[in-house]
């Protein structure tokens, strides 16, 4: 019965830690792997994808890879030069396309730009697909192979939001003064 427990208290911390975006779930597929020798790149601009290829997949899934380009993007302040209808500076928006390959130890690399927004968009762009984890390579009939894919990092922020007013600070050593000169007793009641 103690075992048993054991056993389920390790699962659920393996299921808590998945939900939670582990990341590094395929890295010990390709411990101490190295991919340096040239070979065919599928899939992208490099070639078609062969019918029999089994797409690298992202920890979690492409769902995940979604989420994990959209947390990980910065906010660029990158002024279109217009205004709404309330006089706020409209930012850039659209979507940044860049190209990777996913070598066979699963390692993304190879980073570029197919589609362009503006210099500082781009840069946030290529900084979020080079924090790529570890995939799980593609395949093909079971042989690791290199693959290609595109993914599209978008800005959507249309302005920038209001900044908030400052809170008053009470840390003033003369706080208590101040409020006992302003009047009676009776005033904060």
């Amino acid at each position: 019965m103690k075992r048993l427990l054991v056993v389920l208290g390790c699962i659920t911390c393996l299921l808590a830690a998945y939900a939670q975006g582990d990341y590094g779930m395929y890295a010990y597929l390709y411990k101490d792997c190295v991919d340096d020798e040239e070979s065919p790149i599928y899939g992208g601009s490099y070639s078609n994808y062969p019918p029999e290829l089994v797409d690298a997949q992202f920890p979690g899934g492409d769902v995940e890879l979604s989420l994990f380009i959209y947390k990980n993007t910065e906010r660029q302040e990158v002024y279109s030069g217009e205004t709404d209808a309330e006089g706020n500076a409209l930012l850039v928006t659209g979507e940044v396309l860049v190209q990777f390959v996913i070598d066979r130890c699963g390692k993304p690399g190879r980073f570029q730009v197919v589609q362009s927004l503006t210099e500082e968009q781009d840069a946030e762009a290529l900084r979020v697909m080079e924090s790529l984890p570890i995939f799980k390579s593609a395949s093909i009939d079971g042989i690791r192979v290199k693959s290609a894919y595109i993914a599209p990092v978008k800005f959507r922020w249309k302005t920038m939001p209001p900044k908030e007013p400052e809170t008053p600070s009470y840390e003033s050593d003369n706080f208590f003064d101040e409020w006992s000169d302003s009047g009676s007793d009776d005033d904060w009641w």
